[in-house]
């Protein structure tokens, strides 16, 4: 009864919508949670067979394999569940260790073989990482402005031919070419936060503090509002998902999952009953995952 319920509140939210997706399913996941914390979702592998899990503290990272339903922990580092991302392949992850000295925020960045557990420090420890970028077996870092290439697979070719984005006290930068600049599409006065590059490498979706989410070149002309949808991320070239929330940071009373394409067309692809929070899309496996503020964990299945 409960799903057919959620099946009409689906329908009737999406009634007299653009389908941008056809979206076939929207099930809860049977995370084990210790009671004592907040479970949530931060990474859907680009194959769709797992996700990474962390707290709400962002605390250590477990792998959650789909299929089985098994768990296994990838790290306890603090602060690993902040900024993780996965090789194309699936079998890499990178993430950043955060650490205090005194009361002054540091992150070093880490990589880590999911199959041997080997891992690699690929930054130390520093209060001037500005973000990292993967491509194939390579992994560019930006510190302090200066880009470094790391290769995390054995024979790997240390090359980078996509732009790498990153953040300094919440403005944004690009690096091309070995040269990082800053990157104002909205102005130099804004807040920019979650900032990604299209997969083609043509555009970058950001969100801009108190304004929503935009979508630009990369050189940082031809800039269009996508509305006010947070946490947003690329499904392809042409579509971003984000949530779409009501309330605030510490009381989201309503929030739901939310498709928009370039051209203004726009999905809601969650209904009424769920409040769904910081959707994790995976184009190439037709999934998104996505986290409920009291810790449940969903899976939406677009076919």
């Amino acid at each position: 009864m409960k799903k057919i319920l959620f099946a009409l509140a689906l329908i009737t939210a999406m009634a007299g919508q653009a389908q941008i997706m056809k979206v076939s399913s929207v099930e809860p996941l049977n995370v084990n949670q210790d009671k004592n914390q907040v479970v949530q979702a931060v990474a859907i592998s680009p194959q769709g067979d797992y996700l990474l899990l962390s707290t709400d503290t962002k605390q250590g990272l477990v792998k959650w394999d789909l299929a089985s339903g098994t768990a296994s922990t990838v790290t306890t580092d603090p602060g690993a569940g902040s900024d993780v991302r996965i090789t194309g392949d699936g079998q890499q992850i990178v993430y950043n260790e955060v650490s205090y000295k005194g009361k002054r925020r540091h992150q070093a960045v880490k990589a880590l073989d999911l199959a041997t557990g080997k891992q690699q420090t690929l930054v130390k420890a520093s209060r001037h990482q500005q973000g990292f970028a993967i491509e194939g077996g390579t992994v560019a870092t930006v510190t302090d402005g200066k880009m470094k290439l790391h290769g995390i697979k054995k024979g790997a070719t240390k090359a980078m031919n996509q732009p790498v984005l990153s953040h300094n006290h919440l403005k944004l930068y690009i690096t091309r070419n070995g040269e990082t600049t800053l990157l104002a599409p909205n102005g130099v006065d804004e807040r920019y936060i979650w900032a990604s590059l299209s997969p083609d490498g043509k555009h970058v979706l950001y969100y801009v503090s108190g304004h929503g989410a935009f979508v630009c070149d990369i050189d940082g002309s031809h800039v269009i509002p996508m509305g006010d949808l947070t946490a947003p991320k690329w499904w392809d070239n042409n579509t971003i998902v984000g949530m779409h929330e009501t309330g605030n940071e510490y009381n989201v009373t309503a929030s739901s999952i939310v498709a928009r394409t370039l051209d203004g067309a726009e999905q809601t692809l969650t209904g009424d009953d769920v409040i769904a929070t910081y959707p994790l899309p995976s184009s190439q496996s037709g999934k998104i995952a996505f986290s409920t503020p009291d810790g449940k964990i969903y899976l939406i299945t677009v076919e």
